[in-house]
């Protein structure tokens, strides 16, 4: 069983992941001139596995001390390295479940300093060529503190400790210097006003681009820095030998523009086929890059097919966060590709997806939105979080389940894709689902420069409670998709269960409007936080119950339901919320005492959809002290 990486700080370091690359991964990056409102957006689809159980939590920073040594204490890889600060930074992170024993694996995050990162798009190997000369650092099966640094490694190591994106790349690239690369990876590291994109291209030769403002890419699974001028030290940082290498032992490409500026021409140098020769992108990588730069620029690049096709950079204009969206999810739908696509970007084996939304005319502490998804982006969504600032994360989302379970969120939003995943039934379910999460995004992107403007109110006026406020939003908007995930995946079973009685040409499809789901019950503002409760003497003398864990709501006649609570260790009673809309506006309580955990509610509304939740609580005096609500359960009143 794995310690956590608080234990596995004590002396020294994290503790890491597994030996296995994600194989077909998808980047992507849009500058602050190409998009609507002025920000950075960049990040990356995880594809490895549709049943790769994900979790999104937050690491607490830790005093390590002086001369401390970060340690895979997994035992997944044996790459150990100094940690430069005494108390390491608290960061959210996207890594596997512990219980698959196979190492954690961390996929993005961002630091408390506002660094973020996402790592890797596994590149296609280098050359034979080159790894004759400078092969990579073996990771698994060299003596401890001596393997080079892989994709187990990346996350962890680099937030743990940097407080600025070039401080991230010069870290690597000082690892990479002294200890080496385990494996060719691509990866992002980012502040607020930079994104800098780092190649590791052998065992100790790497090189990091920082990305233009006015310009877009897709990187799918191999390199593609392409001509550099390696003593431009403002916006390139390249290993020592990066040139020499390659000249020395004859594998060195001129770079493709000659105007004199730049040293080589990185892909072309330390990628070639078996016979050494300089070639293009193989299919797959060229057709998610063509699908790509469809999305953002409208126009069909076949070019990407040539031989010594290069620039991955492409101009576009008005770009959003929905439309990141749309592309993590593509599966070029409306394009013509004359032939059976091998990976697509958004591949049914999405385990996770992000996009980190920078603005750089934010507090560094608000300037970054880290947009989580869990599982396919196709049929699932993204939900919007302040990264610097989370203390903790939705139960749902840090849930280490490894298989099913419906408290999951992980689970639950690929329970629902998979239901829309063969053709047959992407005709028949994906489009309603699809539609609302549509819906859903553009609200929750509008609705985000309103939380900026209350968050900026409460960085102003309450900053002492801002990392309050931005833990607890980010907790309730990660609960309200995840119960709208769980509407969709019931809805969708339910029509699914139906039609596995019908005839093949009486099916039922399921649509959007079909859905219980009101889009006026999405919201996104600071009525989803209770004020934080000043200290009394309530919570230093009387600690909160246990959150109810069951709930069971049985619809009866004549507009009644009957709640039936789980008992709760020390609960004095309960509270029943219950509501039409499932963000509980308007919501009704009603009080059950320790001695009786069915309660019988009349009065409703009939044909009318009820949401229920409970939450138990204890008595320090006369004042109660609740814990957490349950899960919500939901009900169709009869007549």
């Amino acid at each position: 069983m794995k310690k956590t990486f608080l234990t596995m700080l004590s002396i020294a370091g994290l503790a890491l992941m597994t030996a296995i690359p994600a194989k077909a991964c998808t980047s992507y990056y849009v500058g602050k001139d190409c998009t609507k409102d002025g920000s950075i957006l960049y990040g990356r689809n995880e594809d490895y596995s549709a049943r790769k159980d994900k979790v999104y939590k937050v690491i607490d920073s830790k005093k390590v001390g002086k001369n401390a040594v970060y340690k895979d204490e997994t035992g997944a890889t044996t790459f150990q390295a100094p940690i430069k600060v005494e108390t390491t930074y608290r960061y959210t992170i996207c890594r596997d479940c512990e219980a698959d024993d196979d190492g954690y694996f961390g996929e993005f995050g961002t630091n408390s300093k506002g660094v973020s990162m996402s790592a890797t798009t596994t590149a296609r190997g280098t050359s034979y060529i080159a790894s004759k000369y400078d092969d990579f650092v073996d990771a698994y099966e060299t003596p401890a503190g001596k393997g080079g640094i892989t994709e187990e490694n990346l996350v962890d190591y680099i937030l743990c400790q940097v407080s600025s994106a070039r401080e991230g790349v010069e870290l690597l690239a000082s690892v990479m210097d002294t200890q080496g690369g385990g494996e060719g990876n691509g990866l992002f590291i980012a502040d607020k006003n930079e994104v800098w994109y780092f190649e590791m291209l052998t065992g100790h030769n790497y090189c990091a681009i920082k990305m233009p403002d006015d310009k877009a890419a897709i990187i799918p699974n191999c390199f593609v820095i392409g001509d550099v001028d390696v003593n431009d030290t403002k916006n390139v940082i390249a290993s020592p030998g990066l040139v020499k290498l390659a000249k020395d032992n004859n594998f060195f490409a001129e770079p493709l523009k000659k105007d004199g500026k730049n040293d080589i021409n990185v892909r072309l140098s330390y990628i070639r086929n078996d016979e050494g020769n300089q070639t293009g992108y193989v299919a797959d990588d060229a057709d998610r890059i063509r699908g790509g730069q469809y999305l953002l620029t409208g126009k069909d690049n076949t070019d990407i097919y040539k031989d010594i096709y290069q620039d991955i950079f492409v101009d576009c204009k008005n770009i959003t966060v929905e439309k990141v969206y749309e592309i993590a999810g593509y599966r070029y739908e409306d394009m013509n590709f004359g032939r059976e696509i091998t990976y697509c970007i958004g591949a049914n084996r999405t385990a996770e997806s992000h996009i980190f939304q920078l603005r750089s005319n934010m507090p560094d502490e608000l300037a970054t939105v880290q947009w989580v998804c869990m599982s396919n982006p196709d049929c699932s969504t993204y939900v919007p979080f302040y990264g610097a600032l989370l203390t903790d994360t939705s139960e749902a989302y840090k849930m280490e389940a490894q298989k099913y379970n419906s408290k999951s969120a992980y689970w639950i939003f690929r329970s629902l894709g998979f239901l829309c995943e063969d053709d047959e039934n992407r005709t028949l379910y994906s489009k309603g689902v699809k539609d609302f999460y549509k819906t859903y995004m553009t609200k929750m992107e509008a609705l985000q420069s309103n939380v900026d403007k209350e968050m900026l109110e409460i960085y102003k006026n309450d900053r002492n409670n801002l990392e309050y406020y931005a833990t607890n939003l980010g907790i309730a908007a990660g609960d309200q998709a995840m119960n709208f995930a769980r509407i969709l995946y019931d809805e969708v079973s339910e029509v699914s269960s139906r039609n596995d009685y019908k005839s093949w040409w009486d099916t039922d499809t399921y649509t959007f409007e079909k859905s219980s789901i009101d889009p006026a019950s999405i919201i996104y503002d600071l009525s989803m936080v209770e004020a934080p409760k000043k200290e009394s003497s309530v919570s230093k003398t009387v600690t909160a119950p246990a959150k109810v864990k069951k709930i069971r709501v049985k619809a009866l006649k004549g507009k009644k339901m009957k709640v039936k609570i789980r008992k709760v260790s020390g609960a004095k009673g309960y509270e029943i919320a219950y509501s039409t809309s499932i963000n509980f506006r308007k919501k009704v309580t009603k009080t059950v005492k320790t001695k009786l955990t069915t309660k019988t509610i009349k009065k409703l509304k009939k044909g009318k959809v009820y949401y229920v939740k409970v939450r138990a609580y204890k008595l320090n005096g006369t004042k109660k002290v609740y814990g957490k609500w349950s899960l919500i359960s939901k009900i169709r009143a009869k007549k």
